[in-house]
């Protein structure tokens, strides 16, 4: 069964990932492409050989099956509820709101609506977290302390909208959800408290009031515990900020460490100093985005189960604003 499939939405990510995922996956068909830019709107249209539009009303007039939600995250739920109240599944990129309320009212929206609510999480479809997932299964490592950075600089200009916190939920949110959704995958626990301190570093943050640097710890069930750390401070100096990753799990029966910065690191020289980048997203390779759609289409056409639910990005998003309350309180807070 052919897909019919509308982008709303067509800044970075769509033009780091989502556009070469959906060219690549057999079955679907981009239909539409909508953004408040009319510029964006023509040329992702172009690039899939899609309708623009810039008017939402008349893109979810179309006849569609799927609508891929990529826009800056406080205009999720609105959109994301329109656009099921048009009869249309729904995959949103994470977080999958600005804040839990908002989260609760879309997943409430799919369910009275009988449609899927799928939300990016793409760390699940990532072959290396996946590989060493299977490892921890194989191994019977048990993990019970698990230590998870990810840490770039953010490029963007102070009133670029991922500065406002207003807008994006600052880096506890929009980094975070990628770190508590980790750790919650790999304890299979569920979260009990938050303890969280943040840092302003850079003059963007500080322009704006808010954290570039935050670290959470975290308390499963079951006496596990986890450090979840995200930044936009780290001064590299390139377009996108080279993005590392750093896990170290701790178990009863072992170890498992991981960091691309265990391998040499070797700085190029050209115009300016370069770093190595470990995939054009640096914080994921691309195959991941291509697994997850193809997996979220699957789930739509009722052949897969979700391997991460709308719950799921409820949950991760609940950590990262308890952990926002308690760098503003000084205080542990119950999750």
């Amino acid at each position: 069964m052919e897909l019919k499939v509308g982008v709303i939405g067509c800044g970075n990510i769509f033009n780091l990932a989502h556009k070469n995922a959906l060219k690549a996956i057999e079955g679907v068909r981009v239909v539409a492409c909508m953004d408040v830019d009319a510029v964006r709107a023509e040329e992702g249209a172009k690039a899939l050989k899609a309708r623009a539009f810039t008017n939402l009303d008349e893109f979810l007039s179309l006849d569609l099956d799927v609508v891929e939600v990529l826009t800056p995250t406080y205009t999720h739920a609105e959109i994301a509820i329109k656009a099921l109240k048009a009869g249309k599944h729904v995959i949103v990129e994470k977080p999958i709101a600005l804040t839990v309320d908002e989260g609760e009212k879309m997943v409430k929206t799919a369910e009275r609506e009988g449609l899927h609510l799928l939300v990016g999480h793409v760390r699940r479809f990532d072959k290396r977290w996946v590989g060493m997932k299977e490892v921890i299964k194989k191994r019977n490592i048990l993990p019970m302390h698990i230590r998870k950075s990810e840490v770039q600089n953010l490029p963007f200009p102070k009133d670029y909208w991922y500065w406002d916190e207003r807008r994006s939920g600052g880096v506890a949110l929009d980094l975070g959800v990628h770190v508590t959704d980790f750790l919650r995958w790999f304890f299979e626990s569920e979260p009990v408290s938050v303890y969280a301190v943040g840092k302003a570093i850079k003059e963007e943050a500080k322009a704006n009031g808010t954290f570039d640097h935050f670290v959470m710890m975290i308390e499963f069930e079951g006496g596990k515990t986890g450090i979840a750390e995200v930044s936009w401070a780290y001064p590299y100096p390139s377009r996108y900020g080279v993005f590392y990753h750093h896990v170290d799990i701790i178990g009863k029966n072992g170890r498992i460490r991981y960091t691309p910065l265990d391998t040499p690191v070797v700085g190029v020289a050209k115009a300016n100093f370069e770093m190595p980048r470990f995939s054009p997203l640096l914080s994921t390779f691309p195959d991941a985005f291509e697994r997850e759609l193809m997996h979220f289409f699957n789930v739509i056409r009722g052949k897969e189960e979700p391997v991460v639910t709308a719950e799921d990005a409820l949950i991760a998003l609940r950590i990262a604003e308890r952990a926002k309350e308690s760098a503003r309180t000084g205080e542990v807070v119950k999750v």
